[in-house]
């Protein structure tokens, strides 16, 4: 199987760069890959649309035969691919300053919510470095306490935004530290035991601010930290509540 899926995406790969070579003769010599009647014009538009045709779905296809990857990593992959091509990459900004104000207008959950810009754009953020409960359609136990805490510190606030290494995660979302009345929600999250430590390098100027903070909010037992094993490295264990409750 392993071997299946390697040739596959390197034949995928090749493909790619036949696509890449074809594209750049278009421009080069169009007379090469055009009939006599066509125009040079005609022929680089036509070769150029088929060249990024096939060179987007010969990446796409060697993704999906890439050995050794999960079909979730395959799918953030392609993902990533056509979404954030919308966006900078990770390191660098749409965004000339790595901090802004803006306006809250929603919350979405613990360590989500919308902003309109100066600039009047709308977007959603991310608290950096931490983590809280999901809502879903069966919210997880302190989840809708932590929407409710942010709600009541962000809610039709300016806030200021600090922005790490990333400008934004893998679904478009800007990810950031963020501040109101000069206090940090992020720390305050940490600090009720309504978030856990979230890390996803290279976001991690704080790290340590928010292992001691998480530390102490964990050893007097606050919230989440109430449930026996509810909190683990990748999140919140609902078998785990429900069998404490």
């Amino acid at each position: 199987m392993l071997f299946t899926e390697s040739y596959t995406a390197v034949l995928f790969l090749l493909l790619t760069i036949l696509a890449i070579i074809v594209w750049a003769i278009s421009f080069i010599k169009p007379s090469m890959l055009s009939r006599r009647n066509v125009s040079a014009r005609k022929s680089r538009k036509r070769v150029k649309k088929i060249s990024l045709l096939t060179v987007a779905v010969s990446l796409v296809l060697s993704i999906i035969t890439a050995p050794g990857t999960t079909m979730l990593e395959k799918a953030i992959s392609i993902q990533n691919f056509f979404i954030l091509r919308d966006y900078e990459v990770a390191g660098t900004f749409i965004y000339t300053s790595k901090t802004m104000d803006a306006e809250v207008t929603s919350v979405i959950d613990g360590d989500t919510f919308r902003i309109r810009t100066n600039e009047g754009d709308t977007e959603k953020v991310r608290l950096l470095l931490i983590d809280t409960p999901e809502i879903g359609e069966q919210p997880e136990p302190y989840a809708l306490e932590a929407r409710d805490y942010t709600k009541e510190l962000l809610d039709g606030q300016t806030v200021h935004l600090e922005f790490d290494e990333s400008e934004r995660d893998q679904y478009g979302r800007l990810l950031a530290y963020v501040y109101v009345n000069d206090q940090m929600v992020n720390q305050l999250l940490l600090e009720k035991g309504l978030a856990r430590v979230a890390v996803f390098p290279p976001d991690t100027l704080y790290l340590d601010d928010f292992r001691m903070i998480e530390s102490r909010a964990r050893e007097s037992g606050l919230r989440i930290w109430s449930i026996d094993n509810y909190v683990t490295n990748r999140g919140f264990n609902t078998n785990a509540a429900a069998s404490g409750q």
